[in-house]
């Protein structure tokens, strides 16, 4: 993995960066000298305050050379394929270009838009600055193909990333939230069952599926994309049998019934 080696903080982070090029800012090597197969851009001029453009350099350079080898290394995804850079546009929520905006993040092709307070200005517990895993994810998984539902894998692969990059403290919450959620999922199953539709039912024993597997062997999240074959079209039941078929092979064919039991398609 590429890694960017810190000194004294984000103090000494910020130091290395001439403040007349405030607002943008490109990464294409690591610190290790290893030059990036997919250059990485931030254009912060919709940001106003000085704190949070100033860590925009550190929240490119930890997309650049923490989070996307971590990435690359969970899915196996050779991001340069298709997009050759990734770009963030990052907005204060005055001037948020998209509709609506309630995630505030937006995931194009090879671009991501960014809203401040939840990218450059958002408050991380790693010592090495601020880093998403989210919108970036959205950008690996375009090589997938069609997928039953937009947030699949996530659940997983989010933390795994957490646990790599070494946000120790984000990676406990997060598994936390997972061992909930899944001592949680009569209730909420029932719940669903009760407004109707099968859909929803699908996607809840998808990452009841996942969820369960992660805790059980962290390196089943890896195993998931590596057993994942290929799309063979677009209908909502082939998207689901495709991913269902690779959860049930990780399992050790485990899971078929559960799955079937909960509204998926048949595979």
């Amino acid at each position: 993995m590429w890694k960017w080696l810190l000194s004294a903080g984000i103090a000494a982070m910020l130091a290395t960066f001439p403040a007349a090029a405030a607002d943008f800012f490109t990464v294409s090597a690591c610190e290790d000298g290893g030059r990036l197969p997919v250059i990485f851009q931030i254009d912060c001029s919709n940001v106003a305050d000085p704190h949070a453009k100033a860590l925009c350099p550190v929240f490119l350079r930890n997309q650049a050379c923490r989070v996307f080898p971590a990435y690359r290394q969970i899915t196996g995804i050779r991001m340069e394929q298709f997009c050759p850079s990734l770009t963030y546009t990052i907005y204060d929520q005055d001037k948020w270009p998209e509709q609506g905006g309630e995630a505030g993040g937006l995931a194009l092709r090879c671009a991501v838009h960014y809203m401040t307070q939840y990218s450059v200005g958002s408050t991380s517990s790693a010592p090495f600055g601020p880093y998403d895993t989210h919108e970036i994810l959205h950008e690996y998984h375009e090589a997938l193909g069609a997928i039953p539902y937009q947030h699949i894998l996530f659940s997983v692969s989010q933390p795994e990333v957490m646990r790599l990059v070494g946000d120790t403290a984000a990676y406990d919450k997060a598994i936390a939230r997972m061992k909930q959620e899944v001592s949680t999922f009569d209730q909420r199953s029932q719940m669903l069952a009760q407004r109707g539709g099968t859909i929803d039912q699908c996607v809840l024993a998808e990452v009841q599926v996942e969820e369960q597997l992660y805790l059980a062997d962290r390196r089943n999240v890896y195993r998931f994309y590596q057993a994942l074959g290929p799309a063979r079209s677009n209908s909502q039941a082939d998207r689901e049998a495709r991913f269902n078929r690779m959860y049930d092979k990780v399992s050790g064919g485990r899971v078929r019934a559960f799955l079937l039991a909960h509204g998926c398609a048949p595979f």
